[in-house]
């Protein structure tokens, strides 16, 4: 294919061919692009790398505005004036000033009178004082002084005890003050009608309770705080650190302690304690094991158990040994009931232990070869043994004792059948026998034999081959027993 032409390019690129303007002919200047203007927030050597195709990056990197300032007002100026109050908690009649907005009413009420709640104070009549307030150690002068100045000051019991000056009077204590005050409140309260419920005056009550022995023991007890000497107060801060280190000791104590019960008791079914006798590990005594080895009994010492919690040696099974009064006693409240270990185990060391299981999970189970025909027998009596309501120890003895006697049965039951189908093939061999010989002299074919003869002449051949099928069907009556007894053992 032959190249494009110049001409070609031109008219690709749109650009004017020069032959057909004329010589005199201006050339027009070309008209100025606009450049792109550069973003705030970003430097001029930057810009000119990346250029105006990343707008983005522009924007991240300009400069924040601040934000606008929050418009709390209408705008113009609040004007303010000095004006009078009335505050209707005070009952002194004084009147301030203070600073309010010119617009407010002028007899709207002090918005913090309401805060103003007082205590309720108790007066109590001359009557009420001889009948039930009446004290060897307050005269009613005295007791009139001291609820004067609680109800003056606000029932603040320590500017009260400041205050207290009772002429010619015994000199006071703080816990005096307060011990005479609540019991005559109390007592006002019990002896006046009450409005309310009984709820509400028994927690009114107990809100005027005050012991003075305990206050006055609390009393001391902190001024005996305060006044120990730095000797005082580093042996206790020894013996508090000492305490908790006994506290620490004992429970990793009990932790490995528990931790080697389980190990040598085998109890690792998940139970969170361990009931131990009073004996403790006594119980299990190291004697010599027997062991027979080349025809000969020799004495094996079991290796001793070691008190020390990160190495324990541990021995062959321990034997079982009598159950104390006190287990046999929790047993029997926690219905528990110990099973001998089986001897052989898979670990060397590891006592052989039997895992916790559920009784309804191991239910007893007749022998796959007679299940149809145990489950036919139960269902003739009509007894379910798939399921049991309540799988209790008991329940499944008498369970497993079932099935025992039906499988029993059942084993019986096809030995009689053996014997009787024997039975009834002797019978019939014997009848054709019999026969044979009735048709064989009364035809004259052929002459009895020897022993025919003497079959047929001893009155006791009979007899004895019968004893023979006697015997032979009670040789297998007692094989069948002794396998299924046998069978039952394995069971």
């Amino acid at each position: 294919m032959a190249g494009a032409s110049a001409a070609d390019v031109r008219s690709i690129l749109s650009l004017p061919n020069p032959s057909a303007a004329g010589p005199s002919q201006p050339r027009k200047p070309a008209a100025p692009t606009e450049r792109a203007r550069k973003p705030e927030g970003i430097s001029r050597e930057l810009y000119s790398l990346i250029g105006p195709s990343v707008p983005t990056l522009a924007a991240q990197l300009a400069k924040p505005r601040l934000k606008q300032k929050p418009n709390l007002g209408g705008g113009g100026r609040v004007k303010w004036e000095w004006r009078e109050f009335k505050n209707g908690a005070r009952g002194d009649g004084l009147e301030l000033s203070h600073w309010v907005k010119a617009g407010s009413d002028p007899d709207a009420e002090y918005p913090f009178a309401k805060y103003n709640v007082q205590a309720p104070s108790y007066v109590y009549s001359q009557d009420e004082y001889t009948r039930l307030l009446e004290d060897s150690e307050w005269t009613k002068e005295e007791t009139d002084y001291l609820f004067n100045l609680i109800r003056e000051y606000d029932s603040r019991f320590y500017v009260v005890y400041d205050r207290y000056e009772f002429p010619n009077g015994t000199p006071r204590t703080l816990e005096d003050i307060k011990d005479r005050y609540f019991s005559v409140c109390r007592k006002l309260v019990r002896s006046r009608p009450w409005a309310g419920d009984e709820a509400s005056k028994n927690q009114l009550l107990s809100s005027l309770t005050f012991d003075k022995e305990r206050e006055t023991t609390r009393k001391k007890y902190v001024a005996s705080l305060e006044n120990r000497t730095p000797e005082q107060i580093a042996e206790e801060d020894a013996l508090f650190i000492e305490l908790q280190r006994l506290e620490q000791t004992e429970r990793r104590f009990k932790r490995d302690r528990d931790e080697l019960l389980r190990t040598l008791l085998g109890i690792e079914s998940g139970l969170p304690d361990v009931q131990v006798d009073e004996e403790g590990l006594a119980g299990m005594s190291h004697e010599p094991k027997k062991r027979k080895k080349g025809g000969n009994a020799v004495a094996e010492v079991e290796t001793p158990v070691s008190a020390s919690p990160s190495v324990i040696s541990l021995g062959p099974a321990i034997p079982k040994k009598a159950q104390s009064a006190k287990s046999a006693a929790y047993d029997a409240q926690h219905c528990i009931v110990r099973t001998e270990v089986p001897a052989t185990t898979s670990s060397s060391t590891k006592i052989a232990h039997q895992p916790v299981y559920l009784r309804s999970y191991k239910l007893p189970a007749p022998k796959m070869t007679a299940a149809p025909k145990i489950a036919q027998v139960l269902g003739e009596l009509g007894i379910s043994h798939t399921r049991l309501v309540m799988p209790t120890r008991d329940n499944c003895a008498q369970l497993e004792s079932l099935l025992e006697a039906a499988s029993a049965l059942v084993e019986t039951k096809k030995l009689v059948d053996k014997v009787d189908q024997d039975i009834r093939t002797l019978t019939a061999r014997l009848s054709n026998r019999q026969s044979e010989d009735a048709d064989g002299e009364g035809t004259g074919d052929a002459a009895p034999t020897p022993m025919d003869v003497d079959e047929a002449n001893d009155p006791d051949a009979d007899a004895d081959a019968e004893g023979e099928v006697d015997g032979r069907a009670q040789s297998v009556v007692s094989t069948r027993s002794a396998r299924s007894t046998r069978g039952r053992r394995s069971v």
